[in-house]
């Protein structure tokens, strides 16, 4: 058993990061959220992702991620509008949050589910500064990349600390309420989705 629990500790180290990349390319963060807590020591055996490396590399991937996204509807227009006549009404609230805001937006909406790739397609459709797009992005992924990795970090670690000094029935009972916690928010999200699209 020990040394099954070493070879996948020995996979995890060896894919784990290149996961997390191609992961964080699309601003996705369950791939982060697991590192961080898989890195904390949660279970003990898997513990071969570093915090650091992790936060870097999705940080990096998510800045990547978003300016391609950027650079590629600025010169690909029409050929990108061509996949998004379905989410018109989400392109416009963007450039309505766009104007609005300004780079407080680049900073906010990696955090909005639904939305976090339609920003940067939308910035690179306006006039919007290309130069300043990338830095206020490269400094948003960072931010963005420490807040979730150092969130899930100690979250792991307080689950650890739950772990060992409860009974063996609280870890299953804690998983059980964040699976139901996170499926009503899938619902939540489900029907304002569907609310918008009746609009």
């Amino acid at each position: 058993m020990e040394a099954i629990l070493q070879n996948l500790s020995e996979s995890i180290g060896i894919w784990g990061y290149l996961v997390l990349f191609f992961y964080s390319l699309g601003g996705g963060f369950i791939a982060l959220l697991a590192a961080s807590i898989l890195s904390s020591g949660v279970v003990e055996s898997l513990n071969s992702l570093n915090i650091f490396i992790s936060i870097f590399v999705a940080g990096i991937a998510n800045f990547i991620g978003s300016s391609a996204l950027c650079y590629i509807s600025r010169f690909q227009k029409n050929e990108i509008m061509k996949y998004l006549i379905k989410h018109r009404r989400k392109i416009a609230l963007a450039h309505i949050w766009v104007k609005k805001y300004d780079f407080w937006i680049i900073f906010i909406h990696k955090y909005l589910y639904g939305i976090k790739t339609i920003i940067p397609l939308v910035i690179g459709f306006s006039k919007y500064s290309f130069k300043k797009f990338i830095i206020y992005n490269f400094i948003s992924s960072i931010i963005w990349a420490v807040v979730i990795g150092t969130i899930s970090y100690l979250m792991g670690d307080m689950v650890k600390k739950i772990y060992e000094d409860s009974s063996p029935y609280i870890f299953p009972l804690v998983g059980i309420i964040i699976i139901l916690l996170i499926l009503i928010l899938l619902n939540i999200i489900a029907k304002r989705s569907n609310i918008i699209k009746h609009k």
